[in-house]
Parts: structure tokens; C-alpha cells; sequence
């Protein structure tokens, strides 16, 4: 049968309110009444009230929730606990699993948020990048949601770490930037050269192609005007150049294309070794600092 739940049945003895699954599986509230007042029913049914309906008008009694902020408090804690042992004994995937629980009941609780971040960084002593963005959104949670006391713990266990290591990325990505930039700058005027000479060639091209093409379009206008039909042939040999133009307009055009794209690769860091390592490193300093700031 269907779990039920008595509650606030000690405020009035002809009534009783239980909590039951109905046969759809959606709890349902029934109030069942006395000896008497049940004599008195014609029909001995229970009135059932539907799930939106005001449960503080029967008789002004208020269903409690099924997790008071006492239980919701316990739980937590209880949670946070068996996280933070398996943390200790080095079982990260399940101390995360816990905390998520955790984190369902009480998004906000600041505790919860700064042990996330400890179990992400191995106690704020190992910031890999794979679980970085996870470790940065913790530090962020941290920063709102954690008192003072928990953000000096967590000083206490990383400040000296982090400076380090932001120490070191910050020089690595300022060599990086500056070998970055000194190879887009060797390359950007053989790049833009290059180009200058592929959107000239195009436009040559193209203008000889629509110049052929307009001789191609007034003799076929008057090709029947002279009966020696030299109109003809001329229609026919600058039809023929317009149309070879017309091919070499394309290719003219596929080189241009490929020229300007170089010298938008140039710019863009991802294009290159040197750029890709860069970026990474950059991306890396910032969410270390973020962290480092959540926590200051």
C-alpha cells in the first residue's frame, strides 16, 4: 500500500491528517475524521484535498515541509562530512558525489562551496587542467557564498602554491607573447605583400573578362548588320576570350581569397604552435587568479 505520513493529529482528536500515494503517484492529503463524525457520513469517504489547494484553510493547521531547515542542516552536515573523510582518504570522485548532494539541498552554504574547491585542487596543491573550470566555478561560489574563517583555511592551504605557480605562468606567457608577436610581425609584411599582388592580379583579370565580355555583347548585336559576317566573328572570338577570362577571373580570385586568409591567419594565435601555447597559458593564469582573488 501507498506510504503515508501523519501529521498534526494532537491539535484535534476528530481529525487526522495523513500524507498517502494516490494511485496516479502523486502524494495527496486525506483527512479522516473521528468515530462520529465518520457515523455521520453518509458515505464514509475521507475528503481529499488536491495538491493546489490552500492546506492552511482546514481548520487553519499547516502541513510541515518534509525537510525542516533543522533536517535539511543535519543532512548537510552529515554530507559534508562523509565528503571530506573521503577526501582525506583520497576518494575525490566520491567526496564530489557527496558534495553535489550536499549542494542540492543547500546551493548557498559556504561550507559546502569551499570543501568543492578543496576536493577539486587536491587541498589547494594540485590544479590540473582538466578539472580547472570546475575547480574556477567552485572559487567563484566561494567568493559569494563562504565566510571569512573559510576563505582563510583555504589562504592558509594555498597561498603560498598559487603565488608560485602564478609567479612562474605569468613570466612563461609573457615570453610566449612576446615570441608571438615578434613571429606575427615577421610574417605580416611578406603576408600583406602577397596579398597586394593576388588582389591586383584578380582585378586585372576581372576587368579584362568584362571588358571582353562587353565586345562579346555589342557585336552579337549587330552581327547580321554586315553580311560579310565579320560581326560573327568577332562576337565568337571575343565570347571565346571573355569566357577564358572568365576562368582565369576564377582562379584569380581563389588566390586572392587564399592571400587575405593568410594574413587573417596571422593575427589569430590559434594558427600557430607558439600562439596555440600562449593562449593556454594565458587561459590557465586567469583562472588561477581567479581562484587565488576568490579566496583573498
Amino acid at each position: 500500500m501507498a506510504e503515508e505520513r501523519l501529521i498534526d493529529d494532537d491539535k484535534d482528536k476528530d481529525k487526522k491528517y495523513r500524507f498517502r500515494i494516490n494511485a496516479d503517484g502523486e502524494e495527496e492529503l486525506v483527512i479522516e475524521y473521528g468515530e462520529q463524525q465518520e457515523e455521520e457520513d453518509a458515505d464514509g469517504a475521507a475528503p481529499v484535498l488536491s495538491p493546489d489547494e490552500d492546506l492552511s484553510e482546514v481548520d487553519g493547521e499547516e502541513v510541515d515541509a518534509r525537510f525542516d531547515s533543522g533536517e535539511e542542516g543535519e543532512a548537510v552536515l552529515s554530507l559534508t562530512s562523509m565528503a571530506r573523510a573521503d577526501m582525506d582518504m583520497g576518494n575525490y570522485s566520491t567526496a564530489l558525489e557527496y558534495i553535489e548532494q550536499a549542494k542540492d539541498i543547500s546551493p548557498a552554504d559556504g561550507a559546502v562551496v569551499a570543501l568543492e574547491l578543496e576536493i577539486y585542487t587536491r587541498g589547494l596543491s594540485d590544479f590540473p587542467d582538466s578539472i580547472l573550470a570546475d575547480a574556477v566555478q567552485a572559487a567563484q561560489n566561494v567568493a559569494k557564498y563562504s565566510s571569512e574563517d573559510d576563505k582563510k583555511r583555504l589562504r592558509e592551504e594555498g597561498n603560498e602554491k598559487l603565488n608560485s605557480m602564478i609567479c612562474a605562468l605569468q613570466s612563461q606567457v609573457d615570453e610566449l607573447g612576446a615570441q608571438n608577436e615578434r613571429g606575427k610581425a615577421e610574417r605580416a609584411p611578406a603576408f600583406a605583400a602577397a596579398n597586394k599582388k593576388a588582389m591586383l592580379r584578380f582585378f586585372v583579370v576581372f576587368a579584362a573578362f568584362a571588358f571582353a565580355l562587353g565586345l562579346a555583347i555589342y557585336f552579337s548585336t549587330i552581327m547580321y548588320v554586315d553580311r560579310s559576317g565579320v560581326n560573327i566573328v568577332l562576337t565568337a572570338v571575343f565570347g571565346a576570350v571573355a569566357f577564358l577570362l572568365f576562368i582565369a577571373s576564377a582562379f584569380a580570385a581563389r588566390a586572392f581569397n587564399i592571400a587575405a586568409r593568410r594574413v587573417r591567419m596571422n593575427r589569430d594565435n590559434r594558427r600557430t604552435r607558439v600562439g596555440r601555447d600562449y593562449e593556454a597559458h594565458r587561459a590557465r593564469l586567469t583562472a588561477l587568479e581567479t581562484i587565488y582573488n576568490a579566496i583573498n
